[in-house]
């Protein structure tokens, strides 16, 4: 099922003179170069993926500390096994770049010829309303594409903090996303879902404490968002939309979970569903998210005091206006 044209989105952002600062030049031109990038062949994208993986993970001290530490702590690796697998990860992340570009400007022609692979498609037809979680993947762009193909969906975004990214990325989703909201919106998601309305949400990261309770992750106790045990013992149907990665496959496998399980069993039944899915293209996994962030006494990850500056900088500004 193909997104409907006539379809309103809840995003559609207007240009503002403000996006053509000067501070936004290099912005735009890194974007129109992708723009134009995203013409190559799928085979040569994903070869300039890794070269360009592999040039972040020269650059990128910090964000190479968090991959280690997260893929040592959850799958076990060691040693030049997981120095091999941290910069496989910087190659997949690299790869995701351009599989965003794809995701945001392709025809719709050149998204079928991806190869995909549908397993479970009867689990979300003829739905009257499904919560529809997904995983942070590195072509996490692509993944929600790729969905659309099959599925009216709406969903959930964060905003960037760079104006001209946020922009650009609401109205290419605008084409394929039925509707969204951000992530300050949560009690309308909920009465959208009730509604009918089939609703995207990644709930595998850390969203901080006041929205968690602590759930083991890969053995680890991990503040897991509580939003999708809302919808446990309604008449929601719960699914787990994995897109993973095989070869030159991009395989969307559907699994429901069972909403009749109270909080705890529930979060934790997610976080074991995610688990597997993960384990499945362990590679393509976002592991610079700092998981294990909150909810400890001492953290995991060394300090980067650049990006906390920046942050309580962004805080500030925001209390200010």
């Amino acid at each position: 099922m193909s997104l409907s044209k006539s379809m309103s989105t809840s995003n559609n952002l207007k240009f503002s003179l403000k996006l053509l600062s000067i501070k936004s030049i290099a912005t735009w031109i890194g974007l129109i170069l992708l723009r134009f990038i995203s013409f190559l062949p799928y085979g040569t994208l994903m070869r300039l993926g890794n070269s360009l993986g592999n040039l972040i993970y020269k650059i990128s001290p910090h964000r190479k500390e968090i991959i280690r530490i997260n893929i040592n702590k959850c799958l076990h690796v060691e040693g030049e096994q997981l120095d091999r697998f941290v910069r496989s990860n910087f190659q997949a992340i690299g790869r995701g770049i351009f599989e965003m570009s794809l995701a945001w400007w392709s025809s719709d022609k050149k998204i079928r010829n991806i190869k995909t692979k549908l397993i479970n498609r009867n689990l979300l037809e003829n739905q009257n309303g499904a919560l529809i979680l997904i995983k942070h993947s590195t072509h996490l762009e692509l993944d929600l594409r790729l969905l659309s193909q099959f599925f009216d969906l709406t969903g959930m975004y964060k905003a960037q903090t760079n104006e001209v990214v946020n922009y650009v990325m609401v109205k290419a989703r605008n084409n394929y996303i039925a509707e969204s909201l951000t992530n300050k919106e949560a009690l309308k998601a909920v009465r959208w879902i009730k509604s009918g309305k089939n609703f995207l949400y990644a709930a595998d990261q850390d969203y901080g404490q006041n929205v968690s309770i602590m759930i083991p992750f890969f053995e680890y106790d991990a503040a897991t968002v509580t939003f999708p045990a809302l919808f446990c013992n309604k008449k929601i149907k719960i699914v787990l939309a994995d897109v993973s990665r095989v070869e030159d496959t991009y395989e969307i496998e559907i699994k429901e979970l069972d909403n009749s399980l109270n909080e705890k069993e529930f979060l934790t039944s997610m976080n074991n569903l995610y688990q597997e899915f993960i384990r499945k293209e362990p590679e393509g996994y976002l592991w610079m998210h700092r998981r294990f962030k909150s909810g400890h006494q001492e953290s995991v990850y060394p300090k980067w005091s650049s990006r906390d500056k920046k942050r309580e900088k962004r805080r500030l500004k925001r209390d200010n206006d």
